[in-house]
Order: structure tokens, then sequence, then C-alpha cells
């Protein structure tokens, strides 16, 4: 089933072309409503926290008429969880309308100071958190704009509603305008600044965080086009190789069958016994024919060299031998009797095998084991990790490709630490191998 996976608003996304959706996507759409990242989410629970704002203050009894008022009058009480929820409705919207947010959340606000004739009791969560919003999502001077609107109708606001001695502001004698004037304003400008900056703050987290995202993606995208391409990389050479230990087999069933036809008449019993390893070969060459259905070739290079065979593997672990400090080679059973393409798997494991050895740990002790069970090839290349230096060069791309080979032939491959603490390659290779399509 090919599952699409996407984010959205933070949150991962999984579905199905004409499948059915796991439970766990399922889930993932069901909830996805109620988590933080839905902006209806945060807008309620900011309005949640504005119901005991408001009559929190208002029992503190700091403006007392008020305050009566808030806590007794049934009206003013149901006209304040009015302003209250459409304030909550409209900052539902603040993501995809900021600034028309930011503009009905001070107008709402400032009607709702007029209504309880009190400013502190009138700036709710809400108001604060319009602010904080449209610090996040408008940048340059249409905030700076914003903010000293929102800042001006403050400060007009809290003039006009403050009481001094029972007097109003229109009462207040002209030259006490600047001293009222000064202290709203320095509070007003104060309380902007200090939750726009929070603002700032937070869109810079979120967009570290975004960067991050796409970063950590944008690595797994090309592990995942590496490891692809080494696998494409590996069933070309595979292709190439069983090509020629097709051709191979080929090369002797033709010479063989020419053989017989010369002997047909004179020699009826040799041409009997060519005949048999023409049958021999033919099988041979059936078996290894099977190794490659399903490869796709696309190199044109053919190597003129002889295929690898597992009696060449006492060659290559002699090669290691200057590099790698102590390294030994077991053999248990008969090898020769294999299959080509078994036969070279068996000799690539254990060659990418080595040469992670030599990459990663080329001073640590390195055994190669070969054994013969039923019906199988058992094949382990175990080295300490003593010495070992982490490196990232390959990125595993090696064990991807000999459990690529593994597979292929039928069998199958396991590398990592073993209980012993070491470094293991383990290898099962059928010796009737057929690919797994």
């Amino acid at each position: 089933m090919n599952v699409n996976h996407r984010m959205r608003n933070g949150e991962w996304m999984f579905d199905s072309a004409g499948q059915n959706v796991s439970g766990q996507a399922l889930a993932s759409r069901g909830w996805g409503r109620f988590n933080l990242n839905n902006p209806a989410t945060a807008a309620v629970i900011v309005g949640l926290l504005s119901v005991p704002w408001v009559f929190g203050l208002a029992s503190l009894k700091t403006e007392p008429e008020t305050s009566n008022r808030v806590l007794s009058d049934p009206g003013t009480v149901v006209g304040i969880m009015g302003f209250l929820t459409v304030l909550t409705v409209v900052a539902c919207a603040r993501r995809r309308y900021p600034i028309a947010y930011y503009l009905l959340t001070l107008a709402g606000s400032g009607g709702l100071m007029l209504f309880l004739g009190s400013r502190s009791l009138g700036a709710t969560p809400l108001f604060w958190f319009a602010i904080m919003a449209v610090s996040i999502r408008v940048s340059g001077m249409r905030l700076v704009g914003l903010l000293v609107l929102g800042m001006a109708m403050d400060v007009i606001l809290a003039m006009y509603l403050t009481e001094r001695d029972g007097l109003t502001v229109a009462e207040v004698q002209v030259g006490e305008l600047p001293h009222l004037f000064l202290e709203p304003a320095a509070n007003t400008v104060t309380s902007f600044l200090v939750v726009a900056a929070m603002g700032k703050i937070v869109a810079r987290l979120r967009k570290q965080a975004m960067e991050n995202s796409q970063a950590v993606a944008d690595l797994h995208r090309d592990r995942e086009r590496k490891i692809a391409n080494a696998v494409v990389a590996e069933r070309q050479d595979m292709a190439r190789e069983l090509h020629d230990v097709a051709a191979h087999h080929m090369t002797g069933m033709i010479i063989q069958a020419r053989a017989a036809d010369k002997f047909f008449s004179s020699n009826p019993e040799q041409a009997q016994a060519l005949l048999g390893g023409v049958i021999e070969q033919g099988q041979r060459a059936l078996n290894s024919l099977r190794q490659i259905v399903g490869i796709l070739r696309l190199g044109e290079e053919d190597p003129d060299f002889p295929t690898p065979m597992v009696s060449d593997i006492d060659e290559l672990v002699d090669d290691c031998r200057r590099t790698i400090s102590s390294i030994s080679l077991e053999k248990v059973g008969r090898f020769d009797d294999l299959d080509s393409g078994v036969q070279l798997t068996c000799y690539r494991i254990v060659q990418e095998a080595l040469s992670n050895v030599l990459r990663h740990a080329p001073g640590s002790e390195s055994k190669v084991c070969l054994s013969r069970e039923a019906g199988a090839v058992r094949v382990r290349v175990i080295n300490t990790l003593g010495n070992a230096r982490p490196s990232s060069d390959g990125q595993n791309l090696g064990i991807v490709g000999m459990r690529e080979r593994a597979t292929l032939m039928g069998g199958q491959l396991d590398a990592g630490p073993n209980s012993e603490g070491e470094w293991a390659v383990q290898a099962l290779v059928p010796v009737n191998g057929r690919i797994n399509a």
C-alpha cells in the first residue's frame, strides 16, 4: 500500500489512495482538531482564562462601583460573557486573517472597557493574546503601525475612564493633564512592547523549528535516495556478474555440443559423455539465469576478468592482512560444486564486510568463517570493536548492498553487535538460490 505522508499545521497526517486509513491515521485525523496546533484550541483556552480574569479582578474591589455591578448585575454578566465569546470566536481566525483579527479584538476589547467602565477589567488575556498573535505573523512597518494604533486606543480609553478624586478626565485641570497622560502611556507602551517581543521570540522559535524539521526531512529523503541508488547499483553489478556466469556456462555447452556432434558416429560413448556434460552445464546455466530474473540491467560494461569464487576468498583475506592487524579464515565443507552465482554472492559479502572493517576498524581482530549447512552456505565476518573509529562515510550503504545481494539469492543477512561485544555480519545463502521478486 502506497502511503503518503505530509505535515499540516505542524502535525503529520497520513493517507492512502483507494485504501482504508490505518487506526493511527484515523486517530490523528479525529483528534487533530483538539490539539494545540489547532487555532481554535488556543483561542478557547485563552477565552476560558479571560472569564476568571474579569471576575477575579472584580472580586478584589479595586473599583468598588464597577466590581459590585460585575458581581451582582445579571445583565452585566451576560454582556461580559457575550464580549468574551465574540472575542474567542474572532481569535480562531488569527492565522488566516491576523490583521483583521487584531483590529476586531481592539474594537471588541475597547467596547468591553467602555461597557464595564474599567480599563483593567477590559484588558483581558484575549486582548494581550491578540497583540502577541499579530506580532508573530506581521512584521516591519505594518506591525509598528498596528502596535501604535493599539497603544493610542489603550491610552485614550485609560485616560477617559480614569477617575481621580472623583473627577473624570474632562474635569481635571489643564496643568494636570501631562501627568495624567504620562503614567498610562508609559504603562501601555511597556506592556505592548513586552508582549510584542514575546511574540517575536515565539515567531523565531517556530521558524527555527520549521527549518530544523525541513532539514531532518531533507536528510531523510537524501538517505532514502542513497539507499535506493545503492540497491539499484548492487542489482546492476549482480546483473553484469551473473551475465558472465551464464555466458561461461553457455560457452561450455556449445563447445561440448560441437564435440559430441563430431564424435556422434565414430565414438558414441564419448559423445554420450559429452552430452551429459552439456546437460550438467545447462542445469547450472538455468540456475544462474533464475538468479537474474527481475534484475534490470542498465549498464553496458562487461568485465573481462574471471568471476570471483569462494576459493578466491583466501587471496582476499591475504590482501587484508597488510591493514588488519589480525585476521583468520575458516572454511568448513566443500564449495567448488556450488553454482557460480552462489559462490559470487558469498565472495561479495565477505569482500564488502572486510571493506567495512578496513574503513571503520582497521586495527581490530577479524575472522572470516564459511560453512556448508543443509541446503545453504553460512557466511560470517566478525571483528572486535576495541579500536573502531566511528565514521559516517558510506552511511551503512555497504550493509544495504550486502543485504540486497543475499535477499536476491533467497537468503538473509544481519549486521550489528553480537552478545560478545563484537561486530558481526552473518549471511545465509541457499545453494539453490533463487531471486525473491
